[in-house]
């Protein structure tokens, strides 16, 4: 049985592909280092830093303290890093909390998506836009997600094509504006057995990771490519079945 190792949206493949994206091995394990970063700490979730050894406050009561990491290389001069998002990286814990005082111990990324950071000279040229994500699954990179300026998709698109010839499928979709105009923009896709590529000429849906950037429908100004990684794995034997 085939179990696809999950990163955006899935389907079933029809024969094999090169699994390289940029320099990155799809299904290899995950071997970049996370950008450098400090442990900082604040007296509310608001963002006010203050300093580690800060004395008592009001009637000597200990100020509420709420610590996170914080990257301190958002742009490396060489190899490329990843950023972690999410609850003590971009969210402050609620301040006077146990979990605001107790950082969570650095483990390696894993059944996530971490920010790729390239250095200026080394980022692709083709995504053009907003941040670069990767998937990681069972401690292996399974996908690549990027963006690029939607008055170049047909350039992008181009690319794709080169890289993995004739599409599989290809679907188009409209959206109104407020002012009752329809903005059309379809979706590309090509699937193989270990690989799948997904091309929106416009990506209407929440950049990147967070969940409460809703979708930004008809104002996108933006396309997008996600490629994912399959892999085989045997079913193991049921000897009590249902």
């Amino acid at each position: 049985m085939k179990k696809i190792i999950l990163f955006f949206i899935i389907s079933v493949g029809v024969q094999g592909q090169d699994l390289k994206v940029f320099d990155i091995q799809l299904g290899k394990p995950m071997d970049i280092r996370e950008c450098n970063f400090k442990v900082y700490e604040f007296a509310s979730k608001d963002g006010i830093a203050v300093k580690k050894n800060k004395g008592r406050g009001l009637l000597d009561r200990k100020p509420n303290i709420s610590k996170m990491y914080m990257y301190t290389e958002n742009t490396p001069q060489k190899d490329k890093c990843y950023q972690r998002v999410g609850l003590y990286y971009t969210e402050i814990p609620t301040p006077g909390t146990a979990a605001a005082e107790n950082l969570p111990d650095i483990l390696s990324p894993n059944n996530q998506k971490v920010k790729l950071i390239y250095p200026k000279d080394s980022r692709p040229g083709i995504a053009d836009r907003e941040d670069i994500w990767i998937g990681i699954q069972n401690n292996k990179i399974t996908g690549v997600k990027f963006y690029f300026n939607i008055h170049n998709a047909k350039a992008v698109y181009q690319t794709l094509v080169r890289k993995y010839n004739k599409p599989t499928s290809r679907q188009n979709f409209s959206i109104s504006t407020p002012a009752g105009n329809n903005i059309n923009y379809y979706e590309t896709i090509w699937d193989f057995s270990n690989l799948k590529a997904t091309f929106l000429s416009i990506d209407t849906n929440q950049i990147g990771y967070d969940p409460n950037n809703a979708p930004i429908g008809y104002s996108s100004d933006v396309g997008s490519v996600t490629i994912q990684y399959y892999s085989e794995e045997k079913m193991l034997e049921d000897k009590n079945k249902l």
